[in-house]
């Protein structure tokens, strides 16, 4: 593969790959909670190519990297910056304040964390999460027994007038660590470090939204559609061109 089909192809893969992160950030720009994710790209090493994996002391495979500089790793990362927080007036919606907590959720995965605050009860009157994971207090779950039930600002949840349980709220020291599960869950691997469990305070009958921008992520998705049908022009014309040369090579004179 000649070098400019290299710079084409990585190209147009990267681009590809940014009309898929910013079609979810998009899908998911009223999910409560959500963070957008952000596409990276470095410069491949060559340990990381084809070339080198194969070589087994080959003299021809380092060429193909010398000619293809610009083969890149692509991936993304989750851009925790803190949504807008809307009031609802719902006594069991919560926002947190501050961009490195969040709450505790019970999956079937075990615990992870999510920045969602619109919480509601179960038949059962366990306070849960809207896909129905019981969210976490200090001695694990937070079963409610009573009328009129509400959460404070300081995690504590009422219900019949008496205090029955509190929100638990974890800080994380580098949240870019977390591994995204779902829409706005996230499980903390064992490179993440133990969660701290901090003093809640919470924006009552509010939720934090998502923090995508509409107008940022539909100008990304047209510049990122744009450059993609370059890249794929690009290759197209240096088939073309390639495709000639060899006729004109074949042919006798």
């Amino acid at each position: 593969m000649d070098r400019g089909t290299y710079v084409a192809a990585s190209g147009g893969l990267a681009q590809f790959r940014k009309l898929e992160v910013v079609n979810n950030n998009l899908a998911n720009i009223n999910t409560v909670g959500f963070k957008r994710e952000v596409l990276k790209g470095e410069a491949q090493s060559f340990d990381q190519t084809l070339a080198s994996l194969i070589s087994n002391g080959n003299p021809y495979a380092k060429g193909d990297n010398d000619r293809a500089q610009a083969v890149v790793n692509v991936g993304t990362f989750t851009d925790f910056a803190q949504g807008p927080i809307q009031s609802t007036g719902n006594p069991l919606d919560v926002a947190l304040r501050k961009t490195d907590e969040f709450f505790a959720i019970n999956t079937p995965q075990g615990i992870q964390y999510t920045r969602a605050g619109n919480f509601t009860l179960n038949s059962e009157g366990t306070l849960v999460t809207q896909d129905g994971f019981e969210a976490q207090g200090d001695g694990g779950a937070i079963q409610l027994n009573g009328p009129n039930a509400r959460i404070q600002n300081d995690g504590s949840v009422l219900a019949g007038g008496s205090v029955q349980g509190a929100l638990a709220v974890f800080k994380f020291a580098d949240a870019s660590k977390l591994v995204r599960e779902g829409g706005n869950r996230f499980s903390a691997p064992a490179g993440a470090g133990a969660p701290e469990q901090v003093t809640a305070n919470l924006a009552t009958a509010s939720l934090e939204m998502s923090n995508v921008s509409a107008i940022t992520s539909v100008t990304d998705l047209m510049s990122a559609q744009r450059a993609f049908q370059m890249y794929t022009k690009a290759a197209e014309s240096i088939d073309s061109i390639n495709q000639v040369s060899i006729n004109q090579i074949g042919r006798r004179t």
